[in-house]
């Protein structure tokens, strides 16, 4: 019986608190700040550059940084070097740059590979001890596919030093930019 006692109580209470609140139309009087739509939206553009490369297409793997970069189009930069300096020693020097950057990269792509074979040989030894055959498979698959991408990278340098066009096309992009610039630019002397 005290139980039911005990929550007749606590009804009571409640009853007794309920009539005891302030009427809220009292308050409603008091003067509230302004809130302001720039107080809490940002309304600027947001920032796009970032050195984070984000890849849309391709195998999503290290090898498309690669491809990214090939593709890259540097008529532009070719042709604003061109107006600011029409030097051939300027043009060479700026080709040497964009190729040992495609060199760089290489490297880069390459120590990744090369980190996650290492990572994929550790896991693959431990799925096996475990008994996991199909683990060890789709492991051994993955890797595979990093080994045939250090493969293709190595392709790709050897023919990048041997200058084959394919792998050459940012830097007609850039040559080709720089005529252009040299072009304008001798325009801008002769109608002077």
């Amino acid at each position: 019986m005290g139980l039911f006692n005990f929550f007749k109580k606590s009804d009571q209470v409640n009853n007794i608190g309920v009539a005891e609140l302030p009427n809220v139309e009292d308050d409603s009087k008091e003067i509230l700040p302004e809130i302001k739509r720039e107080d809490f939206v940002d309304d600027l553009e947001p920032n796009l550059e970032s050195n984070t490369i984000t890849i849309k297409y391709g195998t999503g793997m290290p090898i498309d940084a690669i491809y990214a970069y090939m593709q890259d189009d540097y008529e532009q930069e070719g042709y604003d070097d061109a107006m600011c300096n029409a030097d051939m020693a300027y043009k060479e020097s700026k080709k040497e740059i964009i190729k040992n950057g495609l060199k760089m990269l290489f490297e880069q792509v390459r120590l990744r590979y090369e980190s996650d074979i290492r990572d994929i040989n550790v896991q693959i030894d431990i799925v096996e001890m475990q008994g996991l055959t199909t683990s060890s498979m789709s492991l051994k698959a993955r890797r595979d596919t990093y080994n045939e991408h250090l493969k293709k990278i190595n392709d790709m340098e050897l023919s990048l030093d041997r200058e084959d066009k394919k792998m050459m096309n940012m830097i007609a992009s850039y040559e080709r930019g720089f005529l252009k610039g040299v072009s304008a630019r001798s325009e801008s002397f002769i109608n002077r």
